[in-house]
């Protein structure tokens, strides 16, 4: 995490939760909490509930629950640390630089005095666009039919043939030669001054997920090399983790991304009325990239050229988003040279067919890629095809995925099943050679018990609301007891509270979780509250929980010891569960 606890709590306090749902839903006062319809479902009567004492929300029908942070994550579709700067600048919140942990860093003025440059670089190179300067690129628009509409939605603009233009510009708009040369605009001369890096080219703005312009790319009018130019890397941007229009398709509604090669391809499909699209700036595709992808995708459908060029990237990029645990797909357009060209000669209906029916996943695509490298007249080019499907099968751990793929290989080669499924085995016992997504595919062990997992709630609510019940529950309880991972840090959280001595604010608690699913897994447990009548009353229900919880945490222990044949652990289970019987919580006392 990149900013203190501290420092999360203030801007969570300074941004009342019913103010900042209040600008997005319409709510209406019931009681001492506030009500609408939810944005996460559709519904007709309200059952989308704000609480302005818990700073809590929580909707009855979807069960979408949350702090102000969480309610930012799934209305934007932001990550937790794009919630965190969304807030902090809707209270003029000065944030440090991420990983100084407080530290106000210097370089946070650089870094506006840049996004300042940036909008107005963007403003003049739109006007130049417009101006009888611009009349060539313009053409270069009309002929790729790109709507006005879509040109202001994207701020395209163009970069003026006179290399003096946007520098005479800025500075005269107060900016200083070293402040612009640090943006990537300009480039220093030897008299002291600074000329335009881009001059003569369309212009595409490149913004950021908070709707900053944090760099640019253009593409030449005319002859010229290099076809596109992008910006340098500088304090506010880094091509190798920026993906161009993510501004848009992280509020595409969808968890799949369609990834394709440049801004022409983003803005043919865009204006087609594909809003989940996105491409790299310039670079092969990397790690920094399919990490910024899976902060709001899960799924990426590659959408490259089809000639050699295009499918060697596709390759390329495949591994890197699975090893990212994005599942992939590939579209290869037919009758057309790259996606901009099909929706024009066949339509975006059509393109949306391809789109659902033709896209495959990454491991069949892979496979036609080898198979395009052998003659199959000849005996050994086919073994040597068999075995490198043997090694691309042997990383799936899915069962009915690898049973029908090697349908697949079998149909191609005439190799029997059994021969394939050899040589699979022989790879994953010696370890696959080839790219491997086994860890990605493999199935999470469930640990089922949900009357358990209601106990284990209600023991954290106690906990909370109650010191002395937290007390006396953890000498009977360890945090590790609880066995779900959320469960175990939401205790070892409380632990932290009351060893500092702090009073605990469920609101508070939901900033300790980075996922909007696991901050509203929390959320939801603080909904309602644990009422009772006396002490003896709650006094047994806690018994009754805590009795079950470790019951439950034995019963699993025993039953992996004894599969591993453990018989000492099996033994001290067997006299653990015997105690719990025994176990007496009282309260009255203290």
């Amino acid at each position: 995490m990149y900013y203190s606890d501290n420092i999360i709590e203030d801007i969570r306090m300074g941004n009342d939760i019913v103010d900042v749902i209040g600008s997005y839903v319409q709510l209406k006062q019931k009681g001492n909490s506030y009500f609408g319809l939810c944005p996460f479902h559709k519904e007709h009567t309200p059952s989308f509930s704000v609480s302005p004492d818990e700073q809590l929300y929580h909707c009855f029908g979807c069960n979408a629950s949350g702090n102000v942070y969480s309610f930012i994550m799934q209305m934007e579709n932001y990550d937790f640390i794009d919630s965190i700067k969304f807030l902090a600048d809707r209270i003029n919140y000065t944030l440090p630089e991420e990983g100084s942990f407080g530290a106000v860093n210097k370089n946070s003025q650089m870094k506006a005095s840049i996004y300042e440059i940036h909008k107005k670089a963007a403003r003049f190179y739109y006007s130049v666009l417009n101006s009888e300067e611009g009349k060539k690129a313009v053409e270069y628009l009309d002929s790729r039919k790109v709507s006005l509409s879509v040109r202001r939605k994207y701020g395209l603009g163009f970069s003026s043939f006179n290399r003096n233009s946007l520098s005479n510009f800025l500075i005269k708009e107060g900016y200083d030669v070293e402040t612009l040369v640090k943006s990537g605009l300009v480039f220093p001369d030897k008299k002291g001054g600074c000329y335009d890096k881009f001059f003569n080219r369309l212009m595409f703005p490149i913004i950021d997920v908070q709707g900053r312009i944090i760099a640019f790319g253009g593409r030449i009018i005319g002859d010229g090399e290099p076809k596109y130019l992008n910006s340098p890397d500088t304090p506010v941007f880094k091509k190798s983790q920026n993906l161009y229009s993510i501004n848009f398709a992280r509020k595409s509604g969808t968890k799949e991304f369609i990834l394709v090669e440049g801004y022409m391809d983003v803005i043919s499909l865009y204006q087609a009325g594909f809003k989940n699209v996105v491409a790299a700036l310039g670079t092969a595709f990397n790690n920094d990239h399919a990490r910024t992808l899976r902060k709001y995708a899960n799924s990426a459908v590659l959408l490259f050229d089809s000639d050699a060029a295009g499918m060697n990237a596709a390759l390329r990029a495949g591994p890197v988003l699975w090893e990212n645990g994005i599942k992939v797909k590939v579209l290869q357009v037919r009758d057309a040279k790259d996606p901009d060209e099909y929706i024009k000669k066949f339509g975006a209906s059509a393109f949306e067919d391809l789109l659902s029916k033709e896209a495959k996943s990454f491991i069949s695509f892979e496979i036609e890629c080898e198979k395009a490298k052998y003659n199959f007249d000849n005996t050994d080019e086919k073994i040597i095809f068999t075995n490198k499907v043997a090694e691309i099968l042997a990383g799936l751990d899915n069962a009915i995925e690898r049973d029908a793929y090697i349908g697949e290989a079998v149909r191609i080669t005439g190799i029997s099943r059994e021969a394939i499924v050899d040589e699979i085995n022989r790879v994953s016992k010696n370890g696959s050679v080839g790219f491997s997504p086994r860890k990605y595919n493999k199935s999470k062990r469930k640990v089922s018990g949900r009357g358990v997992d209601a106990g284990k709630q209600n023991i954290i609510k106690a906990m909370v609301s109650n010191y002395n019940a937290y007390r006396k529950i953890r000498e009977f309880l360890s945090p590790e007891e609880f066995i779900n991972p959320v469960y175990v840090k939401l205790v070892k959280i409380i632990d932290d509270f009351y060893k500092k001595g702090q009073n605990i604010y469920s609101a508070e608690i939901v900033n300790y979780f980075d996922s909007i699913e696991e901050q509203s897994f929390v959320s939801n447990i603080f909904v309602s509250r644990m009422d009772f009548d006396d002490v003896k009353t709650m006094e047994k229900e806690i018994n009754d929980e805590v009795r079950a919880i470790k019951l439950y945490y034995i019963d699993i222990g025993m039953a992996s010891a004894q599969e591993a044949q453990d018989i000492e652990a099996v033994n001290k289970f067997m006299i653990e569960k015997k105690s719990v019987g025994a176990l007496n919580i009282t309260l009255s006392d203290g």
